[in-house]
This record gives structure tokens, C-alpha cells and sequence, in this order.
């Protein structure tokens, strides 16, 4: 390497190191902790028990620890606007105008959440479910008190593949979202070149359940397209601080050209026609493969005909059903159908 792009390399690892320590200061002055959240806990509970005096010493007694703690942890709360500035008869209050956001409908609303919480499993090893579980014990104190809403298991989903997330790198990408801003990073998949520095204007994170991968999705200014991440094969990955405007259809969706196969994008909508017999042809209409899914009935089979831009994703699930789907249309992927059925073919010939 030249001496040059020695100065290049170091220069941008210093930008990283120092883009680092700037954001972990901005997340120690702007985010709650654990010892935050329970407080805005016990304030909420305390408002039915007008005897109840949340003051520094009840807390200081309640969490076991010193009063500069206390004092920190309130201090913070004060200047996010989230309690009074002055206790009120001889206790912290939150703020009435907090307060009233929270109408008797969203209060419903969140308790069906809690209640419904098997829904989300999938995505226990995801920061969205620290999250959820935490706006939900703050908004409705009657989850926490009632652990039979959270605890029951009558609603579940089957095991699914989990999640393997580098948090580092979802807190950084999703800090560049919140603020519209763009990032840099190296790439690290197969066929690519991990000394190329990557820039794109991050648009989305994108959870996909089937596969247990989490993807970034955005726009790459180099190459003038969109472009689709896996979230943990990204190195290095600086927030700049080079804005961008959101553009209205930035949304993933919008690129799958009606098709809801999960997180793959083609760049080409076409007409999709599969035929399916035997148990598939009960299982497929009980599915929604796409937006525009029509279906044609007999008494040996169903076709199903729809649009989308997920070509390698439809290919996979009929392989899926072996002898019980038949791809009708388009001519590719009859053609690539048929070579692969030819490949397994011979193989199973093989030793």
C-alpha cells in the first residue's frame, strides 16, 4: 500500500473513532436508561396513590444506590421535558402535558399489544423488541402489574430462525435514518470487493422473519440505484454528516412491484403464472403471494396469477413444493425451473 492510502486508511479510522465517541455521548445525553424507564414507571403507578411521595429518598431506598444517582437519573428526565421541574406536594410528577397524549383508546390499545406479545417473538433477538416492550411498560403500567398479559402464551408464533443482530451496527444505521443522513461502510459478501468504501442514503431497515436477517435498504449515489444491505455483512460503518431529502416512495415495498415474498427486490415487474396440484393447490389459496393474486380453479388444481419484481424468491418457493407447482409464466422462469429440476435430476442419479 503507498503512503498515500496509508494516510487515506488512517485518516478515515480516526473519522470513525471520533464519529463513535460523539455518538455514544449523544445516546448518554438523549436516551433513557433501564433506571429511567422504571422511574417514569413508578410515577405513572404513584398518580393512583395520592399518598404515595416518589422523592428522592423513596427512590434512592427503592433502587439501592447513592442520591447524586437519583439526582443524574432525574436530571436527565427534567431535561428531555418529561417531568416537572419541582416536585409537586413533596414529589415528582410527570408532566401533565405527557400525560394527556396518552387518551383512554391508545391506553386500550397498547394493553391488546402487551396482550398479543407472542405476535413479536420473532423478533426477541431484535433491538425493535426491547424497544416495543419498553414504550409499552412506560405508557401502560398495568402490563407490567398484570403478568398474565405478558406471560399467558395463548398467542404464539412456531420457533422461528433467529435473529443474529450486531447492535453497534444497528444503532449507528439507525441513528443515520432518524437523522436523513448518509453512510459510509465496507462490505463484506461473497463476489465482492471488502477494500471498496460503500456510500448510500439510508432509507430503511428492513427485518426479513423467513431468513433471520436484518437489511439496509437505501439508494447508492455512485451507482444511481437502490440498493439492498445485509446489516451485518456492512464494516466500518460511518454516520456522516451529509444530509439528504427522503424521497416519497423511498418505502421497500414499493419495489417488490406488488409481490410480498420478503426482502427481495428485482428491478423488472412481471406477470407470474404457477399451477399448483394435490395439498398446494388447498395451501396456496389460503396465501397472499401478492397485491394482484388472481386465481383460476379445476378440479385437480389451482393457478395462480399475479405481478411482482421477486424472481428469485418465487423460484425458491416453488422449488419448495417439488412435483406440486408447475411455473407456467414467464418464459424465464420455466426455463430456469427446468434446469434446476434437471440438475437435482441428475444428481440424485449420482453416488
Amino acid at each position: 500500500m503507498s503512503k498515500k492510502s496509508k494516510t487515506k486508511e488512517n485518516d478515515f479510522k480516526e473519522r470513525e473513532r471520533k464519529l463513535r465517541r460523539e455518538e455514544r455521548k449523544r445516546e448518554k445525553d438523549n436516551e433513557l436508561g433501564d433506571r429511567e424507564y422504571e422511574i417514569l414507571k413508578i410515577l405513572r403507578e404513584a398518580q393512583d396513590h395520592p399518598d404515595m411521595k416518589v422523592n428522592g429518598k423513596y427512590l434512592e431506598e427503592h433502587f439501592g444506590t447513592a442520591p447524586i444517582t437519583i439526582y443524574r437519573a432525574m436530571r436527565k428526565l427534567k431535561n428531555m421535558d418529561l417531568v416537572e421541574e419541582s416536585q409537586v406536594n413533596g414529589s415528582y410528577a410527570i408532566k401533565k402535558e405527557v400525560e394527556q397524549i396518552y387518551s383512554e383508546k391508545t391506553k386500550q390499545t397498547l394493553a391488546l399489544v402487551a396482550s398479543l406479545k407472542g405476535l413479536l417473538q420473532q423478533y426477541e433477538k431484535t433491538p425493535i423488541f426491547e424497544s416495543v416492550s419498553k414504550l409499552i411498560c412506560f405508557l401502560e403500567p398495568k402490563v407490567v402489574k398484570e403478568d398474565s398479559l405478558l406471560s399467558s402464551g395463548r398467542v404464539v408464533v412456531p420457533p422461528q430462525i433467529e435473529f443474529n443482530i450486531d447492535t453497534l451496527k444497528w444503532d449507528r444505521v439507525y441513528d443515520a435514518i432518524q437523522k436523513n443522513v448518509k453512510i459510509k461502510f465496507r462490505y463484506t459478501g461473497p463476489y465482492t470487493n471488502s477494500d471498496v468504501v460503500r456510500v448510500i442514503l439510508p432509507y430503511q431497515l428492513v427485518l426479513d422473519s423467513s431468513v433471520g436477517t436484518v437489511y439496509v435498504f437505501g439508494h447508492s449515489d455512485y451507482k444511481d440505484v437502490d440498493v439492498l444491505y445485509s446489516l451485518n455483512r456492512m464494516e466500518s460503518i460511518v454516520v456522516t454528516s451529509e444530509k439528504f431529502k427522503l424521497p416519497k416512495n423511498y418505502d421497500f415495498a414499493s419495489r417488490c412491484g406488488g409481490g410480498r415474498l420478503g426482502a427481495f427486490k428485482g428491478e423488472t415487474v412481471e406477470k407470474y403464472k404457477i399451477r399448483f396440484t394435490d395439498y398446494a393447490m388447498y395451501w396456496i389459496k389460503e396465501h397472499k403471494w401478492a397485491d394482484d393474486q388472481t386465481f383460476k380453479e379445476d378440479d385437480e388444481s389451482v393457478t395462480i396469477t399475479f405481478s411482482s419484481t421477486q424472481f428469485e424468491k418465487i423460484k425458491q418457493l416453488i422449488l419448495s413444493w417439488g412435483s406440486q407447482a408447475k411455473p407456467l409464466a414467464p418464459a424465464r422462469l420455466v426455463k430456469a425451473w427446468k434446469e434446476e429440476v434437471s440438475a437435482m435430476y441428475e444428481m440424485a442419479k449420482g453416488k
